[in-house]
């Protein structure tokens, strides 16, 4: 494919639909590369099948930007002074959308999209929203297109190119054969961890990000800082948004071989940044599970007080598992933050840990109050409860008189 040519692993249809089978779970929205005719559009199809989902398809050399916003009309404004106002009639993709809120929105052929419908597809494929027009945050939305050196595409803008993950795609002379005989039916489903399992690494791959992060501070946010890619095979570059959808990615699918978890994370955040991450998340690991202690609190102790690494990775952790399920963790919760000030005794007059502590309860609270898990009759009694309480009493006292 000339100086297009991608060197990265490429996929055959039976991976292909493993991968996005894995990516429909996480809802991080994909991009397919890939040649004309080689089965993209079809295995897109074979996955909402598969799922027994409906798939609404979009075609990009088809797509004019009133496909997505509407078509616009005046109405009568019903006030003193009368006139008009303009509003979009709802589009038919939304309505679709709306009506199957597990669905799969595909754009085919995005590579033949203006940069005008690419501007317009930026808040679909991120926040699921054009103007006035939303569609469920469930709904996968995945593309596929074609290498630039083909008649008749565009490149796509780094903006947008940010908001996928790139799976590179190509049909090899085994599966073809194969597949010729078994009409293309030897798909492969990829392995999904459990709600709570995803929760806990959540939590475990945040923190191997911000280790990685700090180690390797180049890669935070590495956008090309003269606005193009100079590499033309590295699709794919880190940025917050990108290292986001990591850690979804491996919260969900790492118990899959190591290949398919390579392929996903580089297609987020580029091959340097992902093969280095790669490496240093086998050597990473939590220093204690938070999650272990529930049921059994009094149990919880720190293991290294006097690291102030170790101290704040145990509260980040707590704040993460509270804030994600605050009635099985706020017994733990109540639990290390005593144990944090206790250990404060031991440093006399000095007590380190007393901000650390007020910064994320402060954190706590607001998620409390906002959830409603703690109000204005309960709060007292966090007063026998929480040994720094008196610390806590008047942001507790900003808070109540907010809300």
């Amino acid at each position: 494919m000339g100086e297009q040519e991608n060197t990265k692993n490429k996929w055959n249809k039976s991976q292909l639909f493993k991968l996005l089978y894995g990516l429909y779970h996480t809802k991080i929205p994909t991009m397919i590369w890939g040649n004309p005719g080689g089965g993209k559009t079809s295995t897109v199809k074979f996955l909402g099948k598969t799922l027994g989902l409906s798939t609404e398809i979009r075609s990009g050399n088809k797509s004019d930007p009133t496909d997505f916003s509407g078509i616009p009309y005046l109405i009568d404004v019903k006030s003193e002074n009368g006139g008009k106002t303009l509003k979009f009639s709802e589009p038919k993709y939304v309505q679709i959308m709306n009506a199957n809120p597990n669905g799969i929105l595909f754009f085919d052929e995005i590579t033949t999209c203006s940069p005008v419908i690419q501007v317009a597809l930026l808040s679909i494929i991120q926040d699921c929203q054009f103007g006035e027009f939303k569609i469920p945050d469930t709904i996968y939305r995945v593309a596929a297109g074609n290498y630039n050196n083909i008649t008749g595409t565009h490149y796509m803008s780094l903006a947008l190119m940010n908001r996928f993950c790139h799976i590179f795609y190509d049909m090899d002379i085994d599966f073809f054969m194969d597949g010729f005989i078994s009409e293309f039916k030897n798909y492969e489903e990829a392995k999904i961890n459990n709600e709570d399992q995803i929760i806990i690494n959540k939590n475990k791959y945040r923190l191997a990000v911000v280790n990685f992060v700090k180690q390797y501070p180049e890669f935070l946010d590495a956008f090309p800082d003269d606005g193009a890619i100079s590499d033309p095979h590295e699709f794919a570059y880190p940025t917050p948004r990108s290292w986001d959808m990591v850690v979804k990615i491996l919260s969900y699918l790492d118990e899959n071989e190591p290949i398919y978890i390579e392929e996903l994370v580089k297609g987020c955040i580029g091959d340097t940044a992902g093969t280095l991450l790669i490496k240093f998340i086998k050597n990473f690991k939590i220093e204690i599970d938070i999650s272990s202690f529930v049921g059994r609190e009094k149990e919880f102790h720190l293991l290294y007080p006097d690291r102030h690494d170790y101290v704040s990775q145990v509260m980040s952790s707590m704040v993460f598992f509270l804030e994600h399920n605050p009635k099985k963790y706020m017994e733990l919760w109540i639990q290390v933050i005593n144990v944090l000030h206790n250990e404060n005794k031991t440093y006399g007059n000095y007590a380190p840990y007393d901000n650390l502590i007020m910064k994320y309860l402060r954190s706590n609270i607001k998620h409390l109050l906002d959830r409603k898990i703690l109000d204005r009759e309960n709060f007292p009694k966090l007063d026998k409860r929480i040994q720094c309480y008196d610390l806590l009493k008047i942001e507790i006292e900003k808070f109540l008189e907010g809300k």
